[in-house]
């Protein structure tokens, strides 16, 4: 069954998160997030960050296949970079968004449907795309993803 996704263009701000950059195949993401996600959370349990508990992965360019990837935690309180882990920010401008929920495997349908949206409605992506994971749930059917891409603004 193929899912139907509501795609809308909304204004976003950038948020302040914990993460560690990594350059990844596209295939290994699933397979190597945790290691980096998990230097986030030891910096949590150290002190040094105080963390929120959502995961977000803010995607950038890819070069020699590879694909450029902040790992990241949201925060709570402003932090000093400790080790690999630095306060970064998700993208603010325009962006195309959809919500994916179910198992993540089956993800890449949003994300297709981000793209053929943007090609119906004539818009043009402008670099970094997102995802920020609801809490994780045992049950796939109760599981969130909001996905975001950056678009250029439209020239007046």
């Amino acid at each position: 069954m193929t899912r139907a996704y509501e795609v809308v263009e909304t204004e976003v701000a950038a948020r302040t998160v914990a993460g560690v950059r990594a350059r990844v195949a596209r295939d290994r993401i699933s397979l190597e997030f945790g290691a980096y996600l998990n230097q986030v959370y030891a910096a949590a349990k150290s002190g040094a960050v105080a963390l929120d508990g959502q995961n977000i992965f803010i995607y950038h360019n890819e070069s020699d296949g590879l694909l450029t990837v902040d790992f990241c935690v949201g925060i709570t309180a402003p932090f000093t970079a400790t080790g690999a882990v630095v306060p970064t920010q998700t993208p603010a401008g325009v962006a195309a968004t959809t919500v994916h929920i179910g198992d993540y495997k089956a993800m890449g349908g949003a994300h297709d449907a981000v793209h053929a949206w943007c090609r119906a409605n004539k818009r043009e992506l402008a670099g970094p795309s997102w995802e920020v994971y609801g809490h994780w749930n045992p049950d796939p059917a109760q599981c969130r993803t909001d996905i975001f891409y950056l678009l250029r603004r439209p020239q007046s």
